[in-house]
This record gives structure tokens, C-alpha cells and sequence, in this order.
């Protein structure tokens, strides 16, 4: 997709993150099955893991850009508030926050 909207439009201006689900949910300490490690890893996959490919492979575009390229995050007050029964989120959106960061002070 990134190759043909190069191709096609002859750069890439912009990138936007916007991954998110919420579940799963509860108490950090529950013992449910729904809040196993393997919940847990399943949730950072999408809410941030996903993120990087799609970012390592517009930045090198996005830096070449004549219109300047920009990368927006969708991230979350919950990343640096503490929303009870949202571990998951809340730590997933602060590591969102923290690429972010990392992305912003390599440019």
C-alpha cells in the first residue's frame, strides 16, 4: 500500500497510528483466564506492536518528504491516567506515548 500511494502521488506526507482495543480488562491481580499473560500479549500486539512495521516502513518516505512528513499517534488520557480495570490499555497507550517520543527526538 505504501509503494503505490509512493508511486501513485509521488511521496508520502503523513502516517496515522490509530490502533486500539480495550479488552482485556479487570483487576491486575485477577486470577480469570481472560487476564492471562497470553490476553495481555495478544492486547500489546495490536495496541502497539502492530504499530512498528507500518512506521519502519513510511519513515525513510516520510523524511523525504518536500511537504515535511508527519507521523500522528493515537493514543489516550488513559496512557498517563489510571483508568481502574484498564491495565492493559493504560500500559499499551504510555508505550504508545513513549515511541512516540523515541520517534520524535530521532528527526
Amino acid at each position: 500500500a505504501l509503494a503505490t500511494a509512493a508511486h501513485t502521488f509521488g511521496h508520502i506526507d503523513a502516517l496515522v497510528l490509530n490502533a486500539g482495543v480495550l479488552e482485556p480488562t479487570g483487576p491486575v491481580a485477577s486470577a480469570s483466564p481472560a487476564l492471562a499473560l497470553d490476553a495481555w500479549k495478544h492486547h500489546f500486539d495490536v495496541n502497539f506492536f502492530s504499530l512498528i512495521p507500518a512506521l519502519r516502513a513510511v519513515l525513510p518516505a516520510l523524511r523525504a518528504s518536500p511537504h515535511g512528513g508527519r507521523v500522528v499517534f493515537v493514543s489516550s488520557g488513559s496512557a498517563t491516567g489510571n483508568t481502574y480495570g484498564w491495565a492493559p490499555y493504560n500500559a499499551s497507550k504510555a508505550a504508545v506515548n513513549s515511541l512516540c517520543r523515541c520517534v520524535a527526538r530521532a528527526s
